[in-house]
């Protein structure tokens, strides 16, 4: 991949410093918001390079940090930080052209970040580990009862995790 130092293999590496704050003395609550939109049109390693500048550069002065998957022409992504700022970022992303058919798999507060080192982790799965992860993003086998949304989160946001892992 190469380019500008944005990719090492297939994980965006440059991790952030104390986002948590926003350089602010007060606590506020932490929320995550996971979605999955499609491509238009599928991203080049340049535009995919371009597009985590921005989304580094955001995510930073917001106090955002998050993950983002992209593969078969769709994105995944986790966005964790203030409620507000993560809806206006939502907001924006779904209006945004590069994205069409945006759904949400979870947007809810939470306890701690997932991935509070990192402005925009970033992973490229493999063909088969997209379809495997759509599959098990597929909204039909999705059970809604709230006891078991807690525990849908965890298992999603361990198999996210498990793509920033060496």
């Amino acid at each position: 991949m190469g380019g500008k130092g944005i990719f090492r293999g297939a994980n965006y590496v440059r991790p952030v410093s104390n986002v948590a704050t926003r350089g602010s003395s007060f606590p506020f609550f932490m929320h995550h918001l996971i979605y999955l939109s499609w491509a238009t049109p599928s991203f080049s390693d340049d535009q995919l390079q371009e597009l985590l500048l921005e989304a580094r550069n955001h995510n930073t002065q917001f106090g955002i940090t998050g993950l983002l998957l992209y593969g078969n022409g769709c994105f995944v992504q986790v966005l964790e930080g203030e409620r507000d700022a993560i809806h206006s970022l939502y907001e924006q992303i779904k209006c945004d052209p590069r994205h069409r058919d945006v759904t949400t798999y979870a947007d809810k507060t939470i306890a701690q970040r997932a991935f509070a080192d990192w402005a925009m982790a970033f992973h490229r799965p493999t063909p088969q580990q997209f379809t495997d992860l759509i599959g098990y993003l597929e909204p039909a086998h999705v059970q809604l009862d709230a006891a078991r949304l807690s525990l849908m989160d965890m298992h999603l946001l361990d198999l996210l995790r498990s793509f920033t892992q060496p």
